[in-house]
C-alpha cells in the first residue's frame, strides 16, 4: 500500500497539479509543508506551522487532508479566504486529484437571510429594489451573493440571528438558508468555516458535525475571535431583534404599543449602564449591580409578557438572552475576565472578555479533533513559537517554520530614516511620514501604502495630503470609503496613495507593480491604556513575568510582520519598506523586530532613490 507521504510527493512533484492549475510549479517549501501536514495527520496532536508568504499553504494542507480520507474542518479568520478556498482552491484540487469529496462552506449565522423576518417585514423596505429582488430570488441566502453592497441599515433587520431564531417552531424551517447550509455541512468531507463559527459552534454542540482533522488558517487571529465568542457583550444594539420582533408581529395595535414601550424602557436601562462614559474604559460589574438587576428585571418581565403570545416568540427569546447576560455579568470574576465599556461612534458596548483563553481552547476546540494544525505566515517572534503556544493554549504543540521562497534581500529594502522625531511627536512625525510618502509616490507613479498605528496619526497625514497631493494621483483614505472599494479601485489604477490603519495591516494583496512602497509610521505596540491590554499585562505581572517581554513586545512584532508583509507578494515583486521609528535601532528590543521581519536588505535613506530607479519597474524617474 502506498503511504500518505508517498501519495503527497507523487501529487506535488508529478504532473497532476500542472494539468489543472496552469500557473503551478513545484515549490520545495510547499512540498515540505505538505509532507509535514501528512505526518501530522498520521501522528495526531497539535501542530503549529509557520508558512511564509509565497509558499502556497492552502494547497499544502488541503491536498494531504483530502488524500488522507479523513473528515476535515478548515477554519479561517476572513470570509475572503473562505470564498477563495471554496471557489478556487478546493475545486481545482478536487479536479486534479479526480476526487468526488464533498466540499461546503458554512458562515456565521449573520451572513444568511432570515426568511421569517423577510416575510414579516419586507414591505417596510421595498424601496431598496435591488436588495428586495435578491432576497426574493436567492437560493442560498448568503449576503455575499448579493452583487451590490448591502445597506447595513437594511441588512441588520433581516439577517439570521441566534438570539431570535425560533428553530423548530419557525414556519420557514424547511427552507431556512442557515439550516440548509448547516445540513450540507453535515454531509461534507471538507467543511470551510471561520474562527467565530468554529468556537461558537463547538460550544453549542448542535451546530457543527464531527470531524477528524482541524486546520486553523490565519491562526494568529484565533485568540481575538475566541475571546469574543467566549466572552459576553451587551448594548442597546442587542435589542434590535426584539424591536423588530414586535414591529413585524401581527398582534393588536394596543398590545404592540405596550410591548414597544417595555422594550424602550429596557433599552434605556441598558443605556444607563454606560451613561457618562466618554471613552473606552474599565467597567466594574460590582459597582453597577443595582443597574444590572434593574435591566435584568425589565428583560425578565418583557420575556414573561411576550411569552403569552406565540407570535412574539422571537421577542421572548431575545429578552431571555438579555436576562441571562445581565445575570452572568453580575456574577463574573474580575480575576478571570476583563470587563470594559467600549465606546464607539454609534453606541457603547459592555464587554467581558476572558483574560486567558488557552485552557478553554484546549477543552472546547482542540480536544474535539485527532489532529489540529494551526498555520499562518506570522506565528514566530525571533524564530520562536513561544508567544502563540502560550496565548493559544498549544503548550505541547509540535512546531515548524518553513520560511518563504522569496529572495527578500534582492527584491526589497528596508530603511529607517535618520533624524526622526520621537514616536509620540505626532505633528512632526506626520510631516515626515507625508513628505516621504509623497516623495516615493512621485518616484513610483503612485503604488504607495502608508500604514498607521492610530486614526489620530492617519488624520494628521490626511490633512497634509489633501493640500499637497500630486494632481495626477488619487488619495485613498480608510474611512472615506469601504476597504473593499479602496482595494478594488487601487487595483484598477494604482496611481495613488492609500492611507490605512487597523484592517489594512493584513489581508491586503496587491502583487506585482500595484504596490511598491510601504511606509509604517511607528512600531505597532498595542495601547497600554486599553482595558483588555492592561488587564492581560497585569495578569502576566501577577504571575511573576514581564508583561512587556511576554505580551506587548511579541504582539507588536507579529503586527509589524503583518504590515511589512503587504509589500512582497510574489517572486517578481520589488519595493521599499520604510519604518519611521528609530526605536528599532536605538532600543535593545529593536533587534527582536529586525530578527522577526523578512530579511530585507537594510539601506540608508540616501540609497532609496537609486534602488527604485534600478529595481522598481515603471518608476517615473
Amino acid at each position: 500500500m502506498i503511504s500518505l507521504e508517498q501519495k503527497i510527493e507523487d501529487v506535488f512533484c508529478g504532473d497532476t497539479l500542472s494539468s489543472v492549475i496552469p500557473e503551478y510549479t513545484v515549490r520545495i517549501l510547499q512540498v515540505e509543508m505538505a509532507k509535514a501536514v501528512g505526518k501530522a495527520l498520521t501522528t495526531g496532536g497539535i501542530h503549529l506551522f509557520e508558512a511564509g508568504t509565497g509558499i502556497g499553504k492552502s494547497i499544502a494542507y488541503i491536498i494531504p487532508a483530502l488524500l488522507s480520507g479523513r473528515r476535515i474542518f478548515v477554519s479561517t479568520a476572513t470570509i475572503t479566504l473562505q470564498d477563495q478556498l471554496a471557489c478556487k482552491d478546493a475545486p481545482a484540487i478536487l479536479s486534479a486529484l479526480k476526487l468526488d469529496s464533498r466540499v461546503s462552506v458554512l458562515k456565521g449565522r449573520n451572513n444568511y437571510l432570515c426568511l421569517r423576518k423577510w416575510n414579516s417585514g419586507s414591505e417596510m423596505f421595498r424601496a431598496d429594489l435591488s436588495f428586495s429582488r435578491w432576497a426574493d430570488a436567492t437560493d442560498d441566502g448568503d449576503i455575499s451573493s448579493f452583487s451590490e453592497k448591502a445597506s447595513a441599515s437594511v441588512w441588520r433587520h433581516f439577517r439570521s440571528d441566534h438570539m431570535d431564531c425560533t428553530g423548530a417552531s419557525c414556519h420557514f424551517r424547511g427552507a431556512c438558508h442557515f439550516f440548509r447550509a448547516r445540513n450540507l455541512a453535515r454531509k461534507s468531507d471538507l467543511l470551510i468555516l471561520n474562527h467565530h463559527l468554529l468556537v461558537s459552534g463547538l460550544l453549542s454542540e448542535d451546530v457543527l458535525p464531527g470531524a477528524d482533522v482541524l486546520v486553523i488558517d490565519e491562526g494568529h487571529r484565533l485568540e481575538d475571535a475566541a475571546s469574543e465568542c467566549l466572552g459576553l457583550s451587551l448594548s442597546e444594539g442587542s435589542l434590535l431583534p426584539m424591536f423588530d420582533g414586535i414591529a413585524f408581529s401581527e398582534i393588536e395595535t394596543a398590545a404592540k404599543a405596550s410591548m414597544l414601550e417595555q422594550a424602550r424602557r429596557l433599552s434605556s436601562a441598558i443605556a444607563e449602564l454606560t451613561a457618562g462614559i466618554e471613552k473606552t474604559s474599565v467597567w466594574d460589574p460590582v459597582e453597577h449591580l443595582e443597574s444590572l438587576e434593574k435591566a435584568g428585571d425589565l428583560a425578565r418581565k418583557l420575556a414573561s409578557d411576550a411569552g403569552q403570545n406565540d407570535d412574539l416568540l422571537p421577542v421572548t427569546q431575545t429578552a431571555t438572552a438579555i436576562t441571562q447576560t445581565t445575570k452572568r455579568l453580575s456574577e463574573l470574576s474580575t480575576e478571570e475576565y476583563c470587563c470594559f465599556a467600549e465606546v464607539n461612534r454609534k453606541n457603547s458596548v459592555l464587554r467581558a472578555v476572558p483574560l486567558d483563553i488557552g485552557p478553554e481552547l484546549c477543552d472546547t476546540v482542540y480536544s474535539k479533533f485527532d489532529t489540529t494544525i494551526l498555520t499562518s505566515a506570522t506565528l514566530t517572534v525571533a524564530e520562536e513559537f513561544d508567544f502563540f503556544k502560550g496565548r493559544l493554549g498549544a503548550w505541547d504543540a509540535l512546531t515548524r517554520s518553513f520560511g518563504s521562497p522569496f529572495d527578500y534581500r534582492s527584491q526589497a529594502v528596508l530603511s529607517i530614516p535618520d533624524n526622526l522625531p520621537e514616536h509620540d511627536s505626532h505633528e512632526e512625525l506626520a510631516r515626515i511620514v507625508w513628505d516621504w510618502g509623497k516623495r516615493l509616490a512621485i518616484l513610483l507613479d503612485g503604488r504607495t501604502l502608508l500604514l498607521f498605528t492610530s486614526y489620530r496619526n492617519l488624520e494628521l497625514v490626511r490633512e497634509r495630503a489633501v493640500l499637497e497631493m500630486p494632481s495626477d494621483m488619487r488619495l485613498f483614505v480608510q474611512g472615506e470609503m469601504s476597504r473593499n472599494r479602496i482595494l478594488a479601485d487601487f487595483r484598477k489604477s494604482s496611481r495613488g496613495i492609500i492611507l490605512g490603519t487597523s484592517s489594512f495591516w493584513e489581508g491586503v494583496d496587491l502583487p506585482g507593480k500595484m504596490l511598491q512602497a510601504v511606509i509604517i509610521d511607528r512600531l505597532p505596540f498595542a495601547s497600554p491604556g486599553h482595558p483588555l491590554t492592561r488587564a492581560r499585562m497585569d495578569l502576566i505581572k501577577k504571575n511573576g513575568e514581564s508583561s512587556f517581554g511576554k505580551y506587548s513586545l511579541p504582539l507588536a512584532v507579529v503586527r509589524l510582520k503583518q504590515g511589512v508583509g503587504r509589500l512582497i507578494r510574489s517572486s517578481r515583486d520589488t519595493g521599499v519598506v520604510m519604518l519611521m521609528d528609530r526605536r528599532v535601532v536605538s532600543r535593545n528590543y529593536g533587534r527582536v523586530f529586525l530578527d522577526s521581519v523578512p530579511p530585507f536588505r537594510i539601506i540608508s535613506q540616501d540609497m532609496i532613490e537609486s534602488f527604485i530607479m534600478e529595481h522598481c519597474a515603471g518608476s517615473s524617474v
